[in-house]
């Protein structure tokens, strides 16, 4: 029997490499927003913003409940994931088709439409190997290749002796993810070419569940950078956008605390769930202070930015609660509950909807930060509320 200390060194590498491998795009993005704004300009960076805002968003159509529908789909049948990842591939492709239609619908977007569209399907291209590379913990691979990608985009903007301006950006960030996607084309290659390709519309009727509490979880947890999109000016969104992509970096962390062990999640009892939630209640108050002196240090010292005391309150507020809201929306969707996870966050999203655009207008980047913090605490209030009655109570 393997003994306890080594089964946690291995969760700890696993854990390790895995969120290594998701952390390399968010700080990748961090150091390209460093050197556009220290060589050429912060509104250059605002500028690009408010484009990955919005092609983000509509890139989420396209992918349409893949991850979390398919890890339950391949963990009902483990011999065989590669067919229903690819009819389900191919069949979100023609959703894709949407997507083209609103980027070229869309007034924003007017000036790099091409750009953007081809943005927009290497996007939803790449995504669909997440799951593959959960799965199968593919993890050492996905880290090889963030960090060749990224490093050959961040290099090529570092050195660029042209003019450069937006478009050349969107050049070089969309040449880094077309790289990755002759990466992931190259590796899971070998595994797909025998497998049959079909049309599975059912799929797509089976994701409805997982999907629309995606989408309006983005909604709701980006609702305060849209708002942005409309009230701040390039400067303040560029700014704004950093301090978040710090804090994401933050809650990505938390995801990968888990994440590798989600089958395992799927099927634990509520007593090994009940201590998991009492650690990360303790793990997210204490850590929350130490991530907060980090996000200062950086924003104050390296980006020579200002935020104030408040602003930095509230990224605490939101932080604490990172751990404790990924156990309880897990357990929701362990007991098949997806829709009610659905009701709480369109309700708290229309919350953050109509109380953002009094709020972030008139308060700007501390009106975000509220929005953006409110909208968790009341996630998390609701998840508790509505546990107690359609799900098993924790044993206190």
């Amino acid at each position: 029997m393997q003994p306890r200390s080594t089964k946690l060194f291995d969760r700890l590498k696993t854990v390790s490499v895995y969120g290594l491998g998701q952390s390399i795009p968010i700080l990748a993005q961090l150091a390209i927003s460093l050197v556009v704004i220290k060589q050429h300009s912060v509104a250059l960076w605002g500028e690009y913003v408010e484009l990955l805002l919005w092609v983000n968003f509509l890139a989420l159509f396209s992918y349409f409940g893949n991850k979390t529908f398919l890890l339950k789909t391949f963990s009902e049948t483990p011999a065989n994931i590669y067919s229903p990842w690819l009819s389900n591939f191919v069949t979100r492709g023609l959703l894709f088709i949407l997507t083209g239609t609103l980027i070229f619908a869309v007034p924003i977007f007017a000036e790099h439409r091409l750009l953007i569209l081809l943005w927009a399907f290497l996007l939803f291209y790449n995504q669909s190997f997440e799951i593959l590379i959960l799965y199968q913990r593919d993890f050492k691979f996905n880290f090889i290749t963030e960090l060749t990608r990224n490093a050959i985009v961040l290099l090529s903007i570092l050195f660029f002796t042209g003019a450069f301006n937006l478009k050349t950006l969107l050049y070089l960030i969309i040449g880094g993810l077309f790289i990755k996607s002759i990466f992931y084309s190259a590796f899971y290659f070998r595994n797909i070419k025998y497998t049959t390709i079909s049309l599975d519309v059912k799929s797509l009727k089976n994701s409805i569940p997982f999907f629309i509490p995606m989408v309006l979880g983005t909604i709701r947890t980006k609702i305060d950078s849209y708002y942005g999109t409309i009230y701040f000016t390039k400067t303040d969104l560029s700014q704004y956008q950093i301090f978040i992509g710090l804090v994401t970096l933050i809650q990505m962390g938390a995801s990968y605390s888990i994440n590798p062990f989600l089958k395992t999640f799927y099927r634990i009892s509520n007593q090994t769930r009940d201590r998991i939630e009492k650690q990360f209640y303790g793990i997210g108050i204490a850590s929350g202070i130490l991530f907060i002196g980090v996000i200062y240090l950086v924003i104050e010292y390296l980006y020579d930015f200002r935020f104030s005391a408040s602003s930095y309150l509230l990224a605490y507020l939101f932080i604490a609660t990172l751990f404790v809201h990924l156990v309880l929306i897990n357990q929701f969707y362990k007991e098949n509950k997806q829709m009610q996870v659905a009701v709480i966050i369109a309700t708290t999203a229309a919350m953050q909807i109509v109380l953002g655009y009094f709020v972030i207008k008139t308060h700007q980047i501390e009106g975000a930060l509220a929005i953006k913090t409110i909208g968790q605490w009341a996630m998390i209030i609701a998840l508790l509320f509505l546990r107690k009655k359609i799900v098993k109570a924790i044993p206190s």
